[in-house]
């Protein structure tokens, strides 16, 4: 147990993190109809690193996530442990967070594995959404057929490349269906999400009483604007799903990262709250992650669709989304149909969409993320993390359409209707293709 559980660590700290985002504009005009300055300064602005200088993999100190089978059990089993439990939500049985002040992590797991009582012990990961990579290839997407008065829809190349206009003559989603957003929070009184958002809990404990979802680092308000912006209120962006409802729920905090553990926590929380697609534009390195597959199947079992970014680190697909029997891996491609040079692949794709140069809101304060060269209220930004949210953005037009349909039918749809741009099939750099709005509502 102990070499396994040292390889375990020692995979984590030199497997590279999933990248969510990069910078591939500076600040934006403040006049929102000036296209042309928009595109210049987009152009001009430098890449950088944002906050993740260490690509390595981390484990939380003195930490460990357990799973339990008996709790009375292995609650005594605590008590004997010189650690205690700092939080715990239920999967079916309940999951601890367990920590210490004397005990590291591989002796905690290596202890709580052969306890009979559990069903299973890991570390507890630290997860961010972003470290540096190239910027964004540029492009000049255009609609091209009538389009929303919304005076940033022009630059929002990705939506009219997905045939996001033909398939709003279908539906543009159904009020009462709602999409967690799981990620840093969500600006919900930007006057382009207020409508459409509603709060959920914070995980990182950055509010008091843990019910203040709001964004601290910009990452979450940017990928609650790709699905469900509202359309047509004369002011900046549409969502792919513009009326659509977001459930904000905060487990990155504003550093930019969070843990697995909470991460799980906020996948729960979604499901309970009614969420029918969970949003991740997150992950970790592709190590085994025993909760991220409990919960997958925990919210599977419940009805819900769990879609996940591939990473941006152009290597193996991390998880939560390598864990393919419960999520949807999604990688990003660019304007030529390729797969975006800092994409993560694999057999676990299961499908690909626009995620370079995407439009879409920020928050209306000042936050990290304007640090390094993005605006409030409107940016530019690349990575799975943008892809993803368009594609839980269609998912949630075909489930409007049809409410009747399991979560496994509407990934079935989505991945039968994608078009295919490599190999042909399945292959390991698009999954089965390129998203397709317009196809997946005829």
């Amino acid at each position: 147990m102990k070499s396994k559980m040292n390889q375990l660590i020692s995979a984590a700290l030199t497997t590279s993190l999933l990248a969510a985002c990069s910078p591939v504009a500076g600040p934006l005009l403040s006049a929102q109809n000036n296209p042309a300055l928009l595109n210049r300064q987009s152009a001009s602005a430098p890449a950088s690193k944002i906050f993740n200088t260490d690509s390595r993999a981390k484990v939380i100190p003195n930490q460990a996530i357990v799973k339990v089978r008996n709790a009375q059990g292995f609650l005594q089993t605590l008590s004997r442990s010189s650690a205690r439990a700092v939080e715990s939500f239920d999967l079916d049985t309940r999951v601890y967070l367990v920590e210490s002040t004397n005990r590291n992590t591989e002796d905690l797991v290596r202890q709580f594995s052969q306890d009979p009582n559990v069903e299973f012990a890991q570390p507890n990961y630290f997860i961010s959404i972003a470290q540096s990579i190239p910027p964004a290839p540029r492009g000049n997407g255009r609609p091209a057929v009538a389009a929303p008065n919304d005076p940033l829809f022009e630059q929002q190349w990705h939506l009219p490349h997905v045939g996001a206009l033909d398939a709003w003559n279908a539906s543009m989603g159904n009020s009462d269906l709602l999409v967690s957003v799981v990620d840093t929070g969500v600006d919900y009184n930007h006057p382009d999400l207020k409508a459409n958002t509603i709060k959920g809990k914070d995980f990182t404990k950055e509010s008091a009483d843990g019910l203040d979802p709001i964004d601290s680092f910009g990452h979450g308000t940017h990928v609650a604007g790709i699905i469900a912006a509202v359309a047509n209120n004369g002011i900046g962006v549409s969502g792919a799903a513009p009326n659509v409802k977001v459930l904000a729920v905060k487990v990155l905090s504003a550093k930019g990262g969070g843990s697995l553990f909470a991460i799980a926590g906020g996948i729960k929380h979604s499901v309970d709250m009614g969420a029918k697609i969970v949003n991740l534009s997150l992950g970790g390195p592709a190590v085994t992650d025993l909760i991220s597959s409990a919960v997958g199947y925990w919210a599977t079992k419940k009805g819900a669709l769990l879609i996940a970014a591939a990473g941006n680190s152009n290597t193996a697909v991390g998880t939560p989304a390598r864990i393919d029997d419960y999520y949807m891996a999604v990688a990003a491609s660019d304007q030529q149909n390729k797969r975006a040079k800092f994409s993560c692949y694999g057999k676990e794709l299961s499908v690909s969409a626009p995620g370079v140069q995407i439009m879409a809101t920020t928050p209306t304060y000042k936050v990290p993320l304007n640090d390094y060269g993005y605006a409030q209220n409107y940016a530019f930004l690349q990575g799975t993390s943008m892809a993803t949210p368009l594609v839980s953005g269609i998912a949630a037009l075909v489930w409007s359409r049809h409410p009747e349909w399991t979560a496994k039918q509407v990934r079935q749809h989505l991945e039968k209707t994608a078009i295919d741009v490599g190999a042909p099939g399945k292959d390991n750099e698009s999954g089965y293709g390129i998203v397709s709005a317009a196809a997946a509502l005829r």
